[in-house]
């Protein structure tokens, strides 16, 4: 009932439900489920406990009895149906804790100030609980998802139906030992996958209703576990198969997938949110193995991804979690102290170059939008070069020596091809950036870049506002950072150069050339400029 009365998206009735306190309400609901669980899971590992002697890594006879029986009675005839496990008493709990999250979830769609309202009522209680729910969930499949696969070598191995019947028993009895001493509960209190589905999605979005309100992102991040749990889901393998309702579909395509694609977008979506606080970029950034995920996820999709998508679906879930990877890449590059350790990071820098390139795919063309989120990605991925280029002067040689000193040629030849202004500026602004003394020589070594450079700095002036108006600073870009003209800061990257090399050494011979052909170029403009302007001043006065 709840669910059906908070499902709606007018953000005002919201604010008056957090008014009334149906925030409070379904939180305290929340909690006597959970409490109710945990005595239901405490009170069956009393009666299991009772009238046994067991060693450390001993399983109990009685769930072993029920699990082997359960397996001799499975038919292994497929033209016999098989029966469903009857839902226990743990299972409707399950259900029900399921729904309150939901129904909590829907009250949190309100606006930033009833955000914080209810942030100062149940926040700090709230976080630890869905953390720990999220750990439970993501630790059970990690256990099953490797017994499963130790289940499936033996049997293998086996090569008969009796070895693996035997070795099904086996197992089952092994899985009971093992949750009973390394988890709080037993078989009988595992979550359903639907269920632990939803709790992951639900949990997720409940900690990004919160990322939302920038007041609140510092603490958030500072929230023990938090960073440690989002990068768990997020680096954990996904289901990215879904029905047509969108749930997540009971046989994923992938056989390890543990967490739904869902839940990993909200964990991306709330780490990228937590890093635009300046308070949060260098902490974030220095958290063990964060950088490292985010960047395996913004290794993807490659060309063997997109060949095995299914749909146009399963790769648009692929391009959404790249996207927002590399936003958060982006925010986190902004922080100084940050740019040395993300420079040094190859793998980084190699997964920017590629997603700046990024400009077709073979799934282009389904209006799903496919150009849309690759532009957005390439945005993101041009920003973040740029900031990095904007590293100490070392670093700048470094980056130019990136892919065996053709990184230069990488970033000229997204700035000849790519179609989307925005990113074309913000290219330019990272050739400026890496020039120095220490880079000088290594731009009059690459004439193509230079001729590159000449040609945008010698282009008409753009209009900027153009790109803002169609919606190509829209959501989810850094729209945040002032739009540079490429040709502004091509006429600047020329000026830099010039002046970082002093005249009586060779490479400013080498220069010079270029620096002659753009003043002449520039006097060609403004002498055909101002011949235009007078036939325009002659032809009025007649």
């Amino acid at each position: 009932n709840a669910c059906a009365a908070f499902d709606h998206g007018v953000e005002l009735a919201h604010d008056d439900e957090i008014r009334v306190g149906a925030d409070t309400a379904m939180f305290k609901h929340l909690t006597f489920l959970l409490l109710k669980r945990r005595m239901m899971i405490d009170a069956d590992e009393d009666d299991q406990g009772h009238g046994h002697s067991h060693g450390h890594g001993d399983f109990f006879p009685e769930c072993e009895d029920r699990d082997t029986n359960d397996a001799a009675n499975v038919s292994t005839d497929p033209n016999v149906t098989q029966k469903k496990k009857e839902p226990s008493a743990s299972d409707a709990i399950t259900e029900e804790i399921t729904s309150s999250l939901s129904a909590l979830e829907m009250v949190l769609r309100c606006s930033a100030d009833c955000i914080s309202v209810s942030y100062a009522r149940i926040g700090k209680e709230i976080l630890p609980i869905v953390i720990s729910l999220i750990q439970e969930i993501r630790t059970q499949r990690q256990r099953q998802m490797k017994q499963s696969t130790a289940h499936s070598n033996h049997a293998n191995a086996a090569g008969s139906s009796h070895s693996d019947l035997a070795a099904t028993s086996s197992t089952q009895s092994s899985i009971v030992s093992t949750s009973k001493l390394d988890t709080p509960h037993s078989l009988n209190h595992l979550i359903p996958r639907q269920d632990g589905d939803a709790i992951l999605k639900t949990t997720t979005k409940i900690i990004g209703h919160f990322a939302r309100v920038g007041v609140l992102t510092n603490v958030l991040a500072s929230t023990k576990g938090l960073i440690s749990a989002l990068k768990q889901i997020i680096s954990s393998p996904v289901n990215l198969s879904s029905d047509p309702t969108g749930e997540t579909s009971t046989y994923p395509s992938n056989p390890e997938a543990i967490i739904p694609i869902e839940a990993q977008l909200n964990s991306l979506w709330i780490i990228a949110n937590l890093a635009c606080s300046a308070e949060n970029m260098i902490k974030m950034a220095s958290h063990p193995g964060l950088i490292d995920t985010l960047v395996k996820i913004a290794s993807h999709p490659d060309q063997t991804d997109e060949n095995q998508c299914e749909n146009v679906m399963q790769y648009l879930k692929l391009l959404r979690s790249r996207s927002i990877a590399i936003r958060a890449i982006l925010n986190l590059s902004w922080a100084h102290e940050n740019k040395i350790p993300l420079t040094e990071h190859s793998d980084l820098v190699e997964a920017l170059l590629r997603t700046a390139s990024h400009r077709k795919s073979s799934w282009t063309g389904n209006g799903k939008g496919v150009s849309w989120i690759l532009m957005q990605s390439r945005r993101h991925a041009a920003g973040a070069l740029r900031n990095l280029a904007a590293a100490p002067r070392r670093y700048k040689r470094r980056l130019c020596r990136f892919r065996d000193c053709t990184f230069l040629e990488s970033l000229a030849d997204i700035a000849t091809y790519e179609p989307d202004s925005v990113v074309r500026d913000k290219i330019h602004a990272t050739l400026y950036n890496l020039v120095s003394a220490d880079t000088a020589k290594l731009f009059v070594e690459k004439q193509d870049v230079l001729d590159v450079i000449v040609k945008t700095a010698t282009a008409p002036p753009s209009d900027n506002r153009l790109g803002m108006m169609d919606g190509r600073d829209g959501i989810g870009s850094d729209s945040s950072v002032e739009n540079t003209d490429a040709r502004a800061m091509a006429v600047q990257t020329l000026r830099s150069l010039e002046k970082a090399i002093p005249e009586h050494e060779d490479d400013y011979e080498v220069l010079r050339p270029v620096l002659s052909r753009f003043d002449s170029e520039i006097a060609m403009k403004k002498s055909t400029s101002t011949l235009t302007t007078m036939n325009i001043g002659r032809g009025t006065a007649v």
